[in-house]
């Protein structure tokens, strides 16, 4: 598919002539324009895909470079209460009331009370996002929800999978904050 080098218009193969403005045709200049728009197309996928794999990189160390405490707690207080590490995310002060004692319990109950209060600050902030936005643009307040609700759950998932496993690791971005201790 070749390009009029004057007006830019489409030109049929096998023509000699632009249809539009009547300038000859140069078969190389169109064909070196081709293969130049290529090139660019090509580098800019090239920077997309190197741009986006460092974005997983960064995502991947956020998860997994968390400060993980496991070593400084008891492993006798890690097996008798891997339950309730896990339990605080549903409610913070579980382990507080059944095993008040234990490093662990408060590890998972710290975790946990901030996960509450990222729960509830997202939630204030998809209800004051979805006021602002009403009922017109309730598809945007939905992808909003979903951009503010999945982050969370994730975050929450990976606190009940260490509490209950028996890992004292941070959760990530929010765990590094400490308010029981």
């Amino acid at each position: 598919m070749a390009f009029c080098n004057n007006c830019g218009t489409q030109i049929q193969e096998g023509k000699k002539f632009c249809a539009s403005c009547g300038q000859p045709v140069t078969v190389g200049a169109a064909t070196e324009q081709q293969q130049s728009g290529q090139q660019q197309r090509n580098q800019q996928q090239t920077q997309y895909q190197q741009t986006f794999q460092q974005g997983v990189n960064q995502l991947n160390n956020l998860v997994q470079n968390t400060a993980d405490e496991t070593a400084g707690i008891d492993p006798a207080d890690i097996t008798k209460n891997k339950a309730m590490g896990g339990f605080a995310y549903f409610l913070f002060f579980l382990p507080l009331l059944v095993c008040p004692e234990s490093k662990y319990g408060r590890f998972h109950s710290n975790q946990g009370l901030i996960y509450l209060f990222l729960c509830i600050g997202g939630g204030i902030a998809n209800g004051i996002l979805s006021a602002i936005l009403t009922w017109r643009l309730w598809w945007l307040s939905s992808i909003l929800s979903l951009v503010i609700g999945i982050p969370i759950l994730v975050i929450g998932i990976i606190g009940l999978i260490n509490g209950f496993s028996g890992k004292a690791k941070e959760l990530p971005v929010i765990g590094k904050f400490r308010i029981i201790k």
